[in-house]
């Protein structure tokens, strides 16, 4: 039963000649209903109002850590430039040289192709040839840095490489033009180069 509602019985005898009879009435009033929480919402509440307050004590002394991790690291830089100390020393090191490998090819069948190196033309005012300059720089360091290319050279003129030179297979032959495809900026490749070895 609900603590707001009341039951009122009532009785009443009623006597008449000849008969006797009881009457039982009875109401149910229901009492205005409480505005207060229940005991989840509390806890609910209860909950919230923790995790609140965890969360703001872990920011502050976060915060508190990093500022004093950082106070103490000024104070050792500063410690440090006021010491004297032996300069720092710089050790670079160089990479191994690789022996020479020296690659005796057959005397060709047929003539060396001839190259011919174009002088720069009224592009250089734009500065196409200052590219050309770069961009041959790249496909030549490329080129030096493998050993199978020894023997091939590379020229560029408005953005289009010419590849010239002897390798020793179709497979090296291609490859060089595989390397050179891939420097930025390079359009085109023409590959002159001369396969003396199959």
């Amino acid at each position: 039963m609900d603590p707001n509602e009341a039951t009122e019985q009532k009785r009443v005898v009623v006597d008449s000649p000849g008969v006797r009879r009881e009457i039982v009435t009875e109401r149910t009033q229901r009492g205005p209903t409480e505005s207060g929480l229940s005991t989840g919402m509390i806890a609910l509440i209860a909950i919230f109002a923790i995790t609140a307050i965890g969360i703001v004590v872990y920011i502050v002394s976060n915060r508190n850590a990093n500022e004093s991790a950082n106070r103490n690291a000024n104070i050792e830089v500063a410690g440090q430039a006021s010491s004297p100390q032996a300069p720092a020393t710089t050790i670079i090191q160089q990479p191994a040289q690789q022996a020479p490998v020296i690659i005796q090819q057959p005397a060709p069948a047929q003539q060396a192709p001839i190259i011919i190196q174009q002088p720069a033309g009224p592009s250089a005012e734009n500065g196409i040839s200052k590219d050309d300059a770069a961009m041959q720089a790249a496909a030549a360091k490329i080129l030096i840095e493998d050993s199978n290319m020894g023997s091939v050279s590379v020229t560029v003129g408005e953005a289009r490489a010419v590849l010239t030179g002897t390798a020793n297979s179709e497979a090296t032959k291609e490859r060089a033009e595989h390397l050179v495809k891939t420097v930025r900026g390079v359009k085109s490749v023409e590959n002159k180069i001369f396969v003396s070895g199959e």
